[in-house]
């Protein structure tokens, strides 16, 4: 029997996707120095997520689960979002469930971050990284709480939500190419990932997706977005030439920020999640 390479650990998830989290400390900045949050609009996402393809070296046998995603805040005190992502996983030799929750927060100016990330296995505690980020001249700074106390300096990069707005300017600009590097706190948190972008023509879409809800349907029925898909690599790695990503995403983005038809591509499998509820939520004002 072929050893299942698929780790019980939760799968590593940077949805444009990905992927922007909660946090505790607001700050507040001159707007003319804002990044453009205000575009990003409120809300929270709940996706069903199945399985459409495995390798037989994967050692999956069935997965399915559910992401929740909820972004709040302003321009002016900045992106808070809350991801959780719980699976069902069927092996080979055993089944098991992952719950991988996260919590971000990156201030107006794109250039502080917080982040969080705690991991479950049936319910046992597997993993807990929590720091803050802090982008200067020379790059990343990184200061980790958990799950040791550690100081690290990466190279230059900008943070998760300051990267789906700039995918959105490239988008609304007509340009279909971006390569960015990417600190989102996910793995260990110690890491910048390198990302090529690729943004489709905006469309309309007006009938129900597979796997979607009418009600779904309606919110969207009208409106246009932009098929995209990101790419994560390894720094090392020269994603110009024929290494393969450690991770990628493609969706439908709309300028609000939303997301939906997210397909999920790891080494050796591949999920899809399909938004099943959507409520937007109120945004907060500035003070």
């Amino acid at each position: 029997m072929t050893k299942p390479l698929f780790s019980k650990k939760p799968m590593k998830n940077l949805l444009a996707t990905t992927c922007v989290f909660a946090a505790s400390t607001v700050l507040s900045v001159n707007l003319a120095n804002a990044v453009g949050f205000e575009i990003l609009v409120p809300h929270r996402a709940v996706y069903d997520v199945s399985l459409t393809k495995a390798e037989e070296r994967s050692g999956i046998k069935g997965m399915s689960g559910r992401i929740v995603y909820e972004v709040s805040g302003n321009e002016c005190d900045g992106i808070s979002v809350r991801y959780r992502f719980v699976t069902n996983v069927v092996t080979s030799r055993d089944s098991f469930i992952t719950d991988q929750q996260t919590s971000t927060y990156e201030s107006p100016d794109g250039k502080e971050f917080s982040f969080q990330t705690k991991s479950f296995v049936n319910e046992v505690a597997d993993d807990n990284v929590e720091g803050s980020a802090v982008i200067s001249n020379d790059g990343i700074k990184i200061r980790l709480s958990k799950p040791k106390k550690r100081e690290i300096e990466l190279s230059k990069g900008m943070f998760v939500s300051t990267h789906l707005l700039k995918v959105i300017e490239e988008a609304k600009a007509g340009r279909h190419f971006l390569k960015k590097d990417i600190f989102d706190g996910s793995g260990s948190g110690d890491e910048v990932m390198a990302s090529t972008s690729v943004i489709g023509n905006l469309k309309t879409i007006s009938d129900k997706l597979k796997g979607e809800t009418q009600s779904i349907a309606n919110h969207f029925n009208g409106k246009s977005a932009w098929p995209v898909t990101i790419s994560y690599f390894k720094r090392e790695m020269d994603n110009s030439s024929e290494g393969f990503p450690e991770y990628e995403a493609s969706f439908l983005l709309y300028e609000s920020g939303i997301s939906r038809k997210l397909v999920m591509r790891y080494p050796n499998y591949t999920l899809r999640a399909d938004l099943q509820k959507l409520e937007i939520l109120d945004k907060t004002p500035c003070r």
